[in-house]
């Protein structure tokens, strides 16, 4: 019986390798045109767009990857996370602040931070 080297069965695994690395290390866009998973903390956003607080509608280009306070002054904003569906209110947020946070909407009710935008 002959023996294949290691050197030839390693080589003869590398585009096996490559073919599921590859897709998971260029992070295909997402149904919201956001690069990597839905999970995907370390990228940066690569859009920013006002905000405007409502009870009812959900932000257009759907769950933010972040959302900033571009307030003076510390203030209140409620939100309802990507995976939840009641609202829960971030009190005595910082003017300047950003915050990693995936928000699907920004509640009106009990936000009174100005000039935040969202980052997709």
């Amino acid at each position: 019986m002959k023996t294949i080297p290691a050197m030839l069965v390693a080589a003869a695994l590398l585009p096996a390798i490559f073919a599921v690395l590859v897709p998971t290390v260029l992070l295909p866009a997402t149904a919201y045109g956001q690069a990597g998973p839905p999970g995907e903390v370390i990228n940066q956003a690569r859009k920013a767009l006002a905000v405007t607080p409502s009870d009812t509608v959900d932000l257009t280009l759907g769950p933010t990857r972040g959302l900033y306070n571009g307030g003076a002054a510390a203030c209140a904003i409620a939100v309802i996370l990507a995976d939840d569906t009641a609202a829960v209110t971030l009190s005595n947020v910082p003017g300047g602040t950003f915050m990693p946070i995936r928000a699907k909407r920004v509640m009106a009710t009990n936000t009174v931070c100005t000039g935040i935008v969202g980052l997709w």
